[in-house]
C-alpha cells in the first residue's frame, strides 16, 4: 500500500504515513505503518520545498500538474498542509507562484483547514499575503507560521511526518534541540536507554531496534570505506535533531545525513542500553583461574573456545542477535581497513567503552583495554579484558558466531 507522489525521486509532496519510492524501507516501523491524520483526524498532506529542483532541468508546470493531481485526493474532505519552506536551493518566480494560487479553485480552498509554512522566510510571507489580500482575505486565516519545529509539534504529531534532513539542518539556526509539549513525550516510542526486551519483545519478536536496524543498514550501504569510521564526529547539534527524531518516532532517512551521524547513533545507543550489550554479569568469567580453562579431555581452551563457550553461549537472546549484527558490521568495516583505516584493533579501542561498564571507573578503563590476540591462543589461566574480546570477536567474527 505505497502510494507515489512523485513520478522522480524529488520528494516535494507527499502524505503523511505513506512511503516515498526513494525511501529506504526502514523509515518506516516495521510493526504498523505510520497514522496519516493529524490531532483533529484530518489527513496531512506534506510540502518541501528542499526538494524543488532546479527549474532550468524541470519544467515546474508539471509539478504544479501532479501537486494538484495528488490534492484531488483529499479536497473533498477536511485536510491539513504542512509546508518546510526553510533550506530550499531554488525557489518558483513569482509568474508560477501566481499561476498556481490561481489554480486553486474553491473546492482546494473550502476543505483545506490549515496550511503551516514551517521556517517562513520574507518569500512566503510576502507572496500569500498579497495573494491573500488581492484573492481572498479568509485564506488568510487559514494560514499559520511556524518558527521551528518544537512549535510546529503543538499544532501536528511529529511522529505522523517525514521531515526531511535539509529541514532539520535549516531548524539548528532556531532551536538546538527539538523540545515536545507537555503531555506528549510518550516514553513508550523512546529508544534510548530502554532495555533490549522492551524493545524487540521478551523472545525478540520485534526484532532489531529500528534505530540500530537503520544505523547499521546505512553504514553497510554507504559507510564500509570512509576513513575514520567510527572514530570520527559530527556535528553534536545535528546528531541531537537526529536522535529526537527517533526518540518521537518520526520517520528518518539517515541517508540524507552524514555518515558519521549512523556510527554515532550506534555507539550511543550502545552505551546508553541499562544493561551492556554483553551483560556485566559475564564479566567474572574473565577472572579465569588455570583450573577452569580446560576442554574436555584436560586439554587447554583457545581463548575463541572461551569466548564461544563461555560468552556467546550464555548472552541473552536479544543480546545475542543484537551482538551477532554489530560484529558483523565491524568485522566488514576491519575487512576494508585499507580504505578505512580501521582495523579490528582501532575499532576495539573506540567501541569497548561503549560495551564496557564498571561501577569503578578505573576497572572500567581496565576492562576496556584492547590487547593482541592470536587465533590460536590458549587459556593460560590469566585475565582477559574486554576490550581484548571485543577485538577477537570483531577479528575472528566466523570463529567466534
Amino acid at each position: 500500500h505505497i502510494t507515489f507522489f512523485m513520478t522522480s525521486s524529488d520528494n516535494i509532496i507527499y502524505r503523511a504515513g505513506k512511503l516515498l519510492l526513494s525511501f529506504p524501507p526502514s523509515i518506516i516501523p516495521s510493526s504498523s505503518m505510520l497514522p496519516r491524520v493529524d490531532y483533529e483526524s484530518r489527513p496531512i498532506v506534506v510540502l518541501c520545498a528542499c526538494n524543488l529542483p532546479d527549474p532550468a532541468v524541470v519544467n515546474y508546470d508539471t509539478i504544479l500538474r501532479v501537486v494538484l493531481g495528488q490534492l484531488e485526493q483529499f479536497v473533498e474532505n477536511d485536510y491539513t498542509v504542512v509546508m518546510f519552506s526553510g533550506g530550499a536551493l531554488y525557489r518558483p518566480g513569482w509568474g508560477w507562484l501566481w499561476r498556481a494560487y490561481t489554480s486553486l479553485s474553491r473546492k482546494y480552498k473550502k476543505n483545506l483547514k490549515a496550511l503551516y509554512i514551517v521556517h517562513p522566510s520574507t518569500w512566503p510571507r510576502l507572496i500569500l499575503g498579497t495573494m491573500n489580500a488581492v484573492i481572498s482575505p479568509k485564506f488568510s486565516a487559514k494560514v499559520h507560521y511556524i518558527d521551528n519545529i518544537s512549535q510546529l509539534a503543538r499544532v501536528v504529531p511529529l511522529n505522523q511526518i517525514y521531515i526531511p534532513a535539509a529541514v532539520y539542518q535549516h531548524n539548528l539556526k532556531f532551536e538546538s534541540s527539538i523540545t515536545l509539549p507537555e503531555g506528549q513525550q510518550d516514553s513508550e516510542k523512546r529508544v534510548f536507554g530502554v532495555p533490549l526486551d522492551r524493545l524487540m519483545g521478551p523472545n525478540g519478536e520485534q526484532g532489531l531496534p529500528r534505530v540500530a536496524q537503520d544505523c547499521i543498514a546505512n553504514l553497510i550501504r554507504n559507510g564500509l570505506y570512509v576513513e575514520g569510521l567510527f572514530r570520527r564526529s559530527p556535528s553534536s547539534s545535528m546528531l541531537k535533531q537526529v536522535r529526537a527524531a527517533y526518540e518521537i518516532g518520526s520517520p528518518i532517512d539517515l541517508s540524507e545525513y552524514d555518515i558519521h551521524i549512523s556510527a554515532v547513533l550506534l555507539k550511543t545507543f550502545l552505551r546508553e542500553l541499562p544493561e551492556p550489550i554483553i551483560p556485566t554479569s559475564l564479566y567474572p568469567k574473565l577472572q579465569q583461574r588455570q583450573e577452569t580453562s580446560k576442554a574436555e579431555g584436560g586439554t587447554k581452551k583457545t581463548v575463541l573456545q572461551f569466548i564461544k563457550s563461555e560468552i556467546i553461549a550464555d548472552l541473552p537472546h536479544n543480546n545475542l542477535v543484537l551482538v551477532m549484527e554489530v560484529f558483523s558490521l565491524l568485522r566488514m568495516v576491519a575487512d576494508r581497513h585499507e580504505s578505512n583505516k580501521m582495523t579490528a584493533h582501532n575499532l576495539a579501542l573506540v567501541m569497548a567503552p561503549n560495551m564496557v561498564r564498571h561501577e569503578d571507573v578505573m576497572q572500567e578503563i581496565a576492562l576496556s583495554a584492547v590487547g593482541n590476540l592470536e587465533r590460536t591462543a590458549v587459556m593460560d589461566g590469566s585475565v582477559l579484558a574486554m576490550g581484548t574480546i571485543i577485538k577477537a570477536m570483531i577479528e575472528y567474527y566466523d570463529d567466534v558466531f
